[in-house]
């Protein structure tokens, strides 16, 4: 906090409808004492976020269709070996 931006300072109970308890108080206080070596350069973007989650289901359901197959798979060979 500097001089300049001490005036847009507020003390708030809740930040769009989500009570602000003092876990998070200290959780956002202790960011201040980060090096600027560990902070993020930037969050991420909406973009970012999208296509990161995209690549997250579709290797998902990729997985979840291997094993399906899989199973399917080992069932008939434990038939054909009866």
């Amino acid at each position: 906090m500097t001089n300049e931006n001490i005036q847009n300072f507020q003390i708030v109970k809740t930040i769009d409808s989500n009570e602000i308890g003092w876990t998070l108080g200290y959780m956002i206080n202790q960011t201040n004492y980060l090096d600027p070596e560990y902070r993020p350069r930037h969050l991420l973007t909406q973009g970012e976020f999208i296509g990161i989650l995209i690549c997250f289901i579709v290797l998902l359901v990729m997985s979840i269709i291997i094993i399906i197959i899989t199973i399917i798979i080992h069932k008939r060979n434990q038939k054909h070996n009866l």
